[in-house]
């Protein structure tokens, strides 16, 4: 059985990017926000979740600070996408306690070994486009 990822993003354009790269190898399940993505993880139980930082109704922080208050899901890896492209930003969410942070816009590669390493040794890393 292959392994499960929640993305949660209000884009629905970027839901669908992330989609199309990895659903060959990764079951799928989509949430609009922190508060629907919550839900979808406490009943789904995804492997992995990436969510967007800048959301209405629940934020990816907010969302991401209820994960982990959470016994049944808070062993979940997140990885945050954002679009601040600042490394003071981006230590900041790893120094929280994401497994990696993805700067928008991203690439198909980037992704992809982003979801590999955080199911793999869940180091903590900052990816850049082409760049570990």
């Amino acid at each position: 059985m292959s392994k499960t990822i929640l993305l949660v993003d209000d884009n629905q354009d970027t839901l669908d990017i992330l989609e199309i790269f990895l659903y060959k190898e990764y079951g799928i399940i989509t949430a609009p926000n922190g508060f629907e993505g919550l839900k979808k993880a406490e009943d789904e139980a995804p492997d992995l979740i990436m969510t967007d930082i800048t959301m209405p109704v629940m934020d990816g922080i907010r969302f991401f600070n209820q994960i982990n208050k959470n016994e049944s899901v808070k062993r979940i890896p997140v990885i945050a996408i954002t679009s601040f492209d600042h490394d003071i930003t981006k230590n900041s969410l790893l120094n929280m306690g994401f497994c990696a942070v993805i700067s928008k816009p991203f690439d198909k590669k980037t992704i992809k070994t982003a979801v590999s390493n955080a199911l793999g040794d869940n180091k903590p890393q900052i990816i850049r486009k082409g760049k570990k």
